[in-house]
C-alpha cells in the first residue's frame, strides 16, 4: 500500500499551521538579535569567551563585530576556480560480494586568457579486507559502512581536491572549492581508534594542502547553502543572557535563531560578514580541525563559506574566496556553476546503482562464483501482486 496522503495532509495542515504561529515569535527574536549584533561590544565578549575557556567550553573568536559588513572585491582578469564533490554506493548484505565504491567529480574551469574547462570522473572499488575495515592497535575492528563511509568518503575528497592543487600553475589565482562543510562532523561518536585513523588522515592531507598553497594565491573553501549553524547567535547570546553566562534563567532571547536569519538582516547582495574563527581544541590549535568562516549574501540566499585556519589572516585570500563565491553563485543562478559540475559529475544515479549490482553478479558468476542473495532482496525484485 502506498502513503495515505488523505491522512498525511491532515498533519502537515497542522504543522503548517503550528509553525504559522510561531513566526511572530521568530520574527521578534531575529530583532533582537540584530539590536545585539550592532551593539556588540568585543571586549566583553572576549573577556566572556576567556572565562568559558578556562572552564573547558569551546567558544568562537570574534576580534571584529558581527554587524560589520565588506563590500565585494574585485575578481583577478585570470582566474582558475575548481571543485570537488563524491557520492558512494554502500556495502550491501544482499550482495554476494561486500564492497562499496565511492566517485569522485571535478571540474575546474579557467577564466580569463586562454579559457577552458575540464570534467572529471574517479569511481574507486574498496573490496579487499584491509580496505574495509579500520583496525585499532588492540585488534578491535570498525567496518567502513554507513556513516563511518560517509567520513572516508569526505576524507577522499579532501584528498582529490589536494592532487588537484599540485597540478595548477603557480601564477594564476585559483579558488578550491568543497560542498559542504570543511571538515567532516560527527565523529564524536565513533570509537577513539577510528577518530584517530580519521583525524591523521586528515591532518595529512591539510598539511599537504597548507605547503601547496604557501607560494600561490589560493582559497581553500567549503560553500554551505542555507546553513542550519548558530555560532555567532550563541556568541551574541553570551552578553545577553543570564542563563548562558551561567548567572540565571533565560527567557528566550534570541534562542533558536539562526545565523543566516541575522545576516539577511545585516547584509546587503555581495556583502559578507566579518571572518570568524572556531578552535575545535582549547588545549593547541589543530590544523585538522579549526576552521575560519564568514557568511555571504549571494542575492538569493546567506552562505556560509569555511576556511582553514590559516587563511584568516590573509586580507588577500578572504577577498579572493568572497568574490570566487559571489560571481559562482552568480552564475550559477544561485548556487555555483563549479560545484553543479562538479556534483555532476560524481552523481551515482538509480539505474547506475542497478548497473554496478548486476556488474558485480556478472563477474562473479564469471570466476565460476553463485551469487547468492536473501530472499528479502528477491521480493524487492519480483512483484507479486
Amino acid at each position: 500500500m502506498s502513503l495515505d496522503l488523505t491522512s498525511t495532509s491532515k498533519q502537515v495542515a497542522s504543522m503548517a499551521t503550528n509553525i504559522s504561529a510561531r513566526e511572530n515569535d521568530r520574527i521578534k527574536r531575529i530583532e533582537v538579535a540584530k539590536v545585539v549584533a550592532r551593539g556588540f561590544d568585543t571586549k566583553l565578549y572576549d573577556s566572556i569567551r576567556k572565562n568559558l575557556s578556562e572552564l573547558g567550553r569551546s567558544t568562537i573568536v570574534i576580534n571584529v563585530a558581527p554587524y560589520k559588513t565588506f563590500s565585494i572585491p574585485k575578481l583577478p582578469n585570470n582566474l582558475i576556480v575548481a571543485a570537488v564533490d563524491g557520492s558512494h554506493i554502500d556495502v550491501n548484505r544482499h550482495l554476494a560480494a561486500q564492497c562499496f565504491l565511492i566517485n569522485i567529480g571535478s571540474c575546474l574551469i579557467k577564466y580569463g586568457d586562454d579559457a577552458y574547462a575540464t570534467l572529471d570522473s574517479m569511481p574507486k572499488l574498496y573490496a579487499s579486507e584491509e580496505n574495509m575495515v579500520i583496525k585499532g592497535r588492540d585488534n578491535r575492528l570498525q567496518r567502513i559502512q554507513g556513516s563511518v563511509l560517509g567520513i572516508k568518503r569526505h576524507i577522499e575528497e579532501l584528498k582529490a581536491l589536494a592532487a588537484l592543487i599540485r597540478d595548477l600553475p603557480k601564477d594564476t589565482p585559483s579558488s578550491m572549492f568543497l560542498d559542504g562543510t570543511l571538515f567532516p562532523v560527527g565523529m564524536s561518536i565513533f570509537p577513539q581508534f577510528v577518530r584517530n585513523r580519521f583525524f591523521d588522515e586528515i591532518d595529512g592531507t591539510m598539511n599537504a594542502i597548507c605547503q601547496e598553497s604557501q607560494n600561490r594565491q589560493m582559497s581553500i573553501l567549503a560553500y554551505i547553502s542555507y546553513p542550519g549553524h548558530s555560532e555567532i547567535i550563541d556568541a551574541l547570546r553570551l552578553t545577553i543572557c543570564d542563563e548562558v553566562s551561567g548567572s540565571g534563567i533565560c527567557y528566550g532571547c534570541i534562542e533558536g535563531t539562526k545565523d543566516r536569519d541575522l545576516f539577511l538582516e545585516l547584509l546587503e547582495t555581495g556583502q559578507r560578514s566579518a571572518v570568524f574563527v572556531r578552535n575545535a581544541n582549547l588545549s593547541q590549535s589543530s590544523i585538522s580541525s579549526d576552521i575560519a568562516f564568514f557568511y555571504l549574501h549571494t542575492g538569493n540566499e546567506i552562505a556560509r563559506i569555511e576556511m582553514p585556519s590559516w587563511t584568516a589572516n590573509r586580507s588577500d585570500i578572504i577577498d579572493l574566496a568572497h568574490a570566487s563565491c559571489f560571481y559562482q553563485s552568480k552564475k550559477g543562478s544561485g548556487y555555483p556553476t563549479v560545484l553543479m559540475e562538479a556534483h555532476e559529475q560524481a552523481i551515482i544515479t538509480a539505474s547506475d546503482r542497478d548497473s554496478f549490482v548486476k556488474l558485480v553478479e556478472l563477474a562473479l558468476n564469471s570466476n565460476g562464483i553463485i551469487t547468492r542473495t536473501s530472499q528479502k532482496n528477491i521480493s524487492k525484485r519480483v512483484r507479486h501482486i
